[in-house]
């Protein structure tokens, strides 16, 4: 890197192959399990006529029906792993928990709102 920036001190590291350290792996597992409670407890709200908060989850719901939930996740998910792969190991590390946490608290806010909580 230019400018007296070395590898490690830049925000993104171009790499051929990126590494999945055990924090990943463990971020991604939660990630992609709460990604699936996500989907679940959207379809299980939308079948109790519940409405989307997401206004960009709502518009492609409305278009597409639940290909539109899909459409956002996939591209929700080729984001993550575009950054992922970008990102110097600790930045991704952040990326992922930030990404996860999100993730987490959207499952919990739909969970006590479908129990009635």
């Amino acid at each position: 890197m230019t400018g007296g920036t070395t590898d490690e001190e830049s925000l993104f590291t171009f790499r051929r192959e990126r590494r999945l350290t055990r924090s990943h792996a463990v971020l991604w597992a939660v990630i992609l399990a709460a990604t699936v409670a996500d989907v679940l407890l959207t379809m299980t709200g939308l079948a109790r006529g519940f409405e989307e908060g997401n206004v960009v989850v709502a518009t492609l719901l409305a278009e597409f029906g639940l290909a539109g939930l899909w459409l956002v996740k996939f591209g929700a998910m080729v984001w993550l792993v575009g950054g992922w792969a970008l990102l110097s190991d600790r930045n991704a590390t952040v990326f992922l928990a930030l990404f996860a946490t999100v993730t987490l608290a959207v499952v919990v806010y739909n969970t006590a709102l479908l129990l009635g909580v």
